[in-house]
């Protein structure tokens, strides 16, 4: 992403805002830290974090569906997948947190002309990380359907309490 916004120039991207060609002195200001955000925004670690998690969540997936596929080792391939979605959790719940933290921040600063910026921020925080929270919890549900699927039978003798055993009648 750092290679998007390098050759930004907020001076030069604001000085052709306008239709007319020119900007007054408070809106151009207001461009160029807008611009300035966004490039900063794009230079942040966080699209490097985003990268390296994807690579290790695509390197994870190829044993555990091997192993899940093969069906020979449920154990380890209900490791690997509840490995695999702590690692896509931890990766998405990191990546949400910075871009709201941004975006509060990107709010609170912007001038907003009499409108109340503190409820769109409010707003982008609950359906950012509720879509995370849904999303996962959902992955965790199918998962977890797959673990009780999948288990060996067993089998239990329980004592009915609707019939009576041949014991008891003789007592």
């Amino acid at each position: 992403m750092a290679g998007a916004v390098s050759g930004m120039v907020p001076e030069e991207i604001c000085a052709s805002d306008d239709e007319s060609g020119e900007l007054d002195g408070v809106e151009f200001e207001e461009c160029v830290s807008l611009i300035e955000e966004l490039i900063l925004l794009g230079e942040s670690r966080i699209w490097d974090v985003a990268a390296a998690a994807s690579a290790l969540l695509f390197l994870m997936s190829i044993p555990t569906a091997l192993v899940m596929w093969n069906a020979e080792d449920r154990s380890t391939a209900l490791k690997l997948a509840w490995g695999w979605l702590g690692v896509h959790a931890a990766s998405q719940l990191y990546v949400t947190h910075e871009l709201v933290s941004w975006s509060t921040r990107f709010y609170t600063e912007m001038p907003s002309d009499g409108l109340d910026m503190g409820f769109i921020s409010t707003f982008n925080q609950i359906a950012s990380y509720g879509g995370v929270l849904m999303c996962e919890l959902t992955m965790a549900a199918g998962l977890a359907m797959i673990a009780y699927q999948t288990r060996p039978p067993t089998k239990v003798e329980l004592p009915s309490a609707f019939h009576m055993s041949s014991t008891s009648q003789e007592e």
